[in-house]
């Protein structure tokens, strides 16, 4: 099943590559018609992964289309490091989460994987899987279960386009990507939306950053939330939230813009969860 070949393609994994986190992850740096740090399904004749303006943040996305090439349909497969090579981590994150659009033709699925791997040896994995059309975008979240205690040093991330079943996809069926992360994981309710399981303040990212950084968070249930950021004499520099939310996963950007560069450190207080953590901007 091309479900499976994906899977296998996926966990191969090359020489290591210095990504501290999942590399080129909104798809903001493209070489000659591919992703910076991706390996792609484009090839002479069939160019079916493209750089969009219609980002979920940033500047770009990154679109992959099934077309037709040599009479047959040539699914959109997008795979992290430059040959597929996968990128270093250094230990079991939860989940990989994004932000996708999709336009199914023919009950076509759109397919994540996250496969984690020590020594070529595969140690956890997991996969998002999704028929339903998604004009907007919405969050996506590839649990990852661990079947072995090793920590794992490699990474790989693949996207790509199925049929029903597994099978040949349709052409004309469309995804849209952005904004990938590692985060907490999480259930799912009967409506598709994400359930956090517990509070969860995640690290920002990039860090060190300059001028702007990601802010993850994740509520349980809903609660009045406040996400502030102060300098390390404790004075409030700036208030990211503060409003009543929603059950589920947020993220929100710090703008250092005028700020001097320096520590500061941010806190989310939610009911009465309160986490804090420490960012630096380097200017």
């Amino acid at each position: 099943l091309l479900w499976f070949i994906v899977l296998a393609f996926v966990a191969g994994i090359c020489e290591h590559q210095a990504f501290a986190q999942i590399p080129n992850p909104g798809f903001e740096s493209w070489t000659a018609g591919d992703p910076d740090n991706w390996n792609t399904s484009n090839t002479p004749g069939a160019i079916n992964v493209t750089q969009v303006s219609g980002s979920h943040s940033g500047a770009s996305a990154v679109q992959g289309a099934v077309i037709s090439f040599v009479g047959f349909p040539w699914p959109p497969v997008i795979i992290s490091g430059t040959d597929a090579e996968g990128f270093p981590v250094n230990t079991q994150h939860a989940a990989v989460h994004g932000w996708y659009r999709f336009t199914p033709t023919s009950g076509d699925q759109l397919f994540v994987t996250g496969v984690m791997t020590n020594a070529d040896s595969g140690v956890g994995g997991g996969a998002f899987i999704t028929s339903t059309a998604q004009s907007t975008y919405r969050e996506f979240v590839a649990n990852i279960v661990y079947f072995s205690p090793q920590v794992p040093d490699t990474c790989n991330i693949g996207m790509t386009i199925t049929g029903p079943g597994g099978g040949l996809p349709h052409v004309g069926s469309i995804f849209v990507v952005d904004d990938l992360a590692f985060g907490p994981a999480v259930a799912v309710d009967e409506s598709g939306n994400v359930l956090p399981a517990s509070f969860e303040l995640s690290q920002n990212y990039p860090n060190p950053f300059n001028p702007a950084t990601l802010i993850t968070y994740s509520l349980p249930r809903a609660s009045q939330v406040q996400l502030k950021v102060f300098n390390t004499l404790g004075q409030e520099v700036a208030v990211l939230v503060d409003a009543q939310q929603d059950a589920g996963v947020y993220r929100t950007e710090f703008d250092g813009t005028h700020l001097p560069s320096g520590t500061y450190f941010y806190r989310l207080t939610a009911g009465e969860f309160s986490q804090g953590k420490k960012l630096l901007l380097v200017k």
